[in-house]
């Protein structure tokens, strides 16, 4: 079996949640040695759905089993001194400290750059938190909400006459997981070539306002504002996800699907996607100011056409001229997807409680190290071992820290 890309590599993490845990995940799954600390009641992940028949156990927690591949676990409460004295310990070992608190708390915990940087000159501190270490905002409690608000990316989002929307799921959180990811490969290799560690910080407001994709240079550069219509690009008609026969398709032409000019000699492919080349000559096919400001009549005119084709049927012929359409599926789909079986993008991890389970694969391929992916911890059951051999405690002391609740 191949050696993995970042083997040897030491990284201990406190963070609970989404963002700082996938980062470690896309540590871990690369090589990585990682300690989860988790406080003795278990990371946060661990109470969230779904769980098998909907019954609650920590040890089942779908999004925790998702997070924490590959990693061990020790249970440590580092809100008190003597926990704190043990996580120091641990870091004296290590390249990596991720964190997730905010700057404050991590200040009043004794845990914060400053105060570890003279001690672990080498190490590499990782914090990722709503609005940053530094700032107005620091101080306060946020979310991928509250992220997807603050980026602009909401108030572009949604029908002109509703309120702004944002997408299902938790995108700001794994948005700043992969910046924080970055952020500390980054530093590793600062950190080879010159020597010393340092503070890799990430707020998840701005690596959300980093995937803005025009409206802060739209107004830098036009002074004008990008408002709500829809969930389409501003710079094109059609794009948009719409209905077809047995569901949904993304419907997006561009450049391929009607080309500029358009002469006699060119024929559109969205026309022969319809079936009729005679539309070559309509105003639709001439003109992309006209379909923007026709998209109803737009809209009717392909109407017949989708509902009377499966989803299928149409992004196969649309694919095979060249326009990027795309299917919209379900999770069952996407697990049958004979494209994701034959890239292996599922894989299948075996868990002490649950048997073989199926989990979401290698995010990217690497040919010579390629990801591998362990099952994630049970609470606590490295605590033992690490805090013995990484940390020089003997057993007795084990005991002390267990009854008064620091482990």
């Amino acid at each position: 079996m191949a050696d993995r890309a970042l083997e040897g590599l030491r990284i201990v993490d406190i963070s609970e949640g989404i963002a700082g845990p996938y980062a470690t995940k896309l540590l871990a799954d690369t090589g990585a040695s990682v300690t989860k600390i988790e406080p003795p009641g278990g990371d946060v992940s661990r109470r969230y759905g779904p769980f098998p028949g909907d019954t609650p156990d920590r040890e089942r927690s779908g999004l925790f089993l998702h997070l924490n591949t590959g990693k061990r676990s020790v249970t440590l409460d580092v809100a008190v001194t003597s926990g704190q004295v043990v996580l120091k310990k641990l870091l004296a070992h290590a390249d990596v400290f991720v964190c997730g608190e905010r700057a404050s708390t991590l200040k009043s915990w004794g845990l914060s750059y400053d105060d570890l940087k003279s001690e672990h000159p080498e190490l590499i501190f990782a914090q990722v938190s709503p609005f940053g270490a530094t700032g107005p905002y620091a101080g306060y409690d946020g979310n991928s909400l509250t992220a997807m608000a603050l980026s602009t990316l909401m108030y572009n989002t949604g029908a002109p006459d509703r309120e702004p929307l944002t997408t299902g799921g938790e995108a700001g959180e794994y948005v700043a997981g992969i910046h924080l990811w970055l952020g500390i490969l980054a530093a590793l290799e600062n950190r080879t070539k010159r020597g010393g560690g340092e503070h890799v910080d990430v707020s998840m407001a701005e690596a959300v306002a980093a995937a803005d994709e025009y409206n802060a240079a739209m107004y830098a550069f036009q002074g004008a504002v990008r408002r709500r219509f829809y969930s389409r690009h501003i710079f094109g008609y059609p794009n948009d996800i719409v209905e077809c026969a047995d569901g949904h398709i993304v419907l997006i032409p561009g450049a391929t699907g009607f080309p500029t000019p358009l002469t006699v000699e060119t024929l559109s492919p969205m026309a022969l996607l319809l079936e009729d080349p005679e539309l070559n000559k309509h105003p639709f096919f001439l003109s992309g100011g006209e379909r923007m400001l026709r998209w109803q009549e737009f809209d009717e005119m392909v109407h017949p056409y989708l509902s009377s084709h499966t989803a299928m049927e149409i992004v196969m012929t649309a694919q095979a001229l060249r326009m990027p359409f795309a299917f919209v599926p379900t999770a069952s789909d996407l697990l049958q997807d004979e494209h994701l079986h034959e890239r292996q993008f599922f894989t299948t991890i075996k868990h002490a409680d649950d048997g073989e389970l199926r989990h979401t694969g290698a995010p990217f391929k690497m040919s010579e190290t390629p990801m591998q992916f362990g099952p994630a911890p049970k609470l606590g059951e490295a605590t033992a071992e690490v805090l013995t051999s990484d940390a020089g405690y003997e057993k007795d002391d084990l005991t002390v820290m267990s009854d008064r609740g620091v482990i």
